[in-house]
């Protein structure tokens, strides 16, 4: 048996699926560890059965504390059942690992999975489970009409959460985006930007657009809307955050120009940095 355990927001759920997803073509027994989202205090939960519609085959909270429980009995029923090396994390952010799809043994994974080379073969599944299902309000569906008549592109830009972030924090500042805007500019015939973001207030002293339109209202439970429609735009400006990743890995236009930061986190190895397909720029 195989088992991913799934924890964090949106994004890094569906980078964890792609890895499950990945698996299941493979192995017959692959199976989602949710348990931890039982007393998890971020974002909205595990979402991807609500937003997607897709069903996850589930382990029970026993087999969960198997795997994962330090306390000494568990310690002791992973020795009587052989299971005591098949716990795996995730040794370097952002990189791929061949052998996690190769492994033929019992395993528990653990880890983000944030490379694209997890799903490579089964990209065409992945953006088929990756469908938005529900209708939109009258306000998004407004804004689904529009991205879809203009040149259209999205800018997302993320701070409450990461203002704080040690890891996450401070990376995507006016200059990266200034230089995003001025490259789509030089490259795009009367682009329209729309600018998903949780402080509205700094895009509109920092960035120096006319021609754009602020979406802020998708909270909460709703915040997955903000991925639906930039993904619909037809080019994009993400964020350090996988779930505008994930917005512009999904836009189907052929010709789209996304442009991402090249440092995604702080951290002095230079060789640690998200993934980006070979036609995206990094700035």
């Amino acid at each position: 048996m195989k088992i991913i355990r799934f924890l964090g927001g949106l994004g890094n759920q569906m980078f964890q699926y792609t890895l499950y997803k990945s698996l299941k073509s493979k192995f017959p027994n692959v199976k989602a560890d949710l348990q931890g989202y039982n007393d998890y205090p971020l974002h909205n939960g595990f979402e991807l059965e609500n937003i997607f519609g897709l069903k996850i085959n589930k382990i029970s909270s026993f087999t969960s504390n198997l795997y994962f429980n330090k306390k000494w009995i568990y310690k002791k029923l992973r020795r009587i059942l052989g299971l005591k090396n098949t716990y795996t994390e995730e040794k370097n952010l952002f990189s791929f690992d061949q052998s996690i799809l190769n492994n033929p043994k019992t395993a528990y994974y653990w880890g983000y999975w944030q490379n694209f080379k997890y799903f490579e073969d089964i990209a065409s599944e992945i953006k088929n489970d990756f469908q938005f299902t529900s209708s939109l309000s009258k306000e998004n569906q407004q804004i689904l009409d529009q991205v879809k008549l203009k040149n259209s592109v999205s800018i997302h830009i993320r701070r409450g959460d990461y203002l704080k972030d040690p890891l996450l924090g401070g990376l995507c500042g006016p200059e990266y985006y200034k230089q995003a805007i001025s490259y789509i500019q030089s490259n795009l015939t009367s682009p329209s930007f729309f600018i998903f973001s949780d402080d509205i207030y700094w895009c509109k002293e920092n960035l120096n657009l006319d021609n754009c339109t602020f979406i802020s209202w998708n909270k909460g439970m709703s915040s997955y809307i903000d991925m639906q429609l930039m993904s619909a735009c037809k080019h994009n400006i993400i964020a350090n955050s996988s779930f505008s990743w994930w917005a512009a890995w999904l836009n189907p236009n052929p010709d789209k120009i996304v442009i991402g930061p090249k440092k995604w986190v702080n951290h002095s190895d230079p060789d640690i940095h998200m993934s980006f397909p070979q036609n995206w720029i990094s700035l």
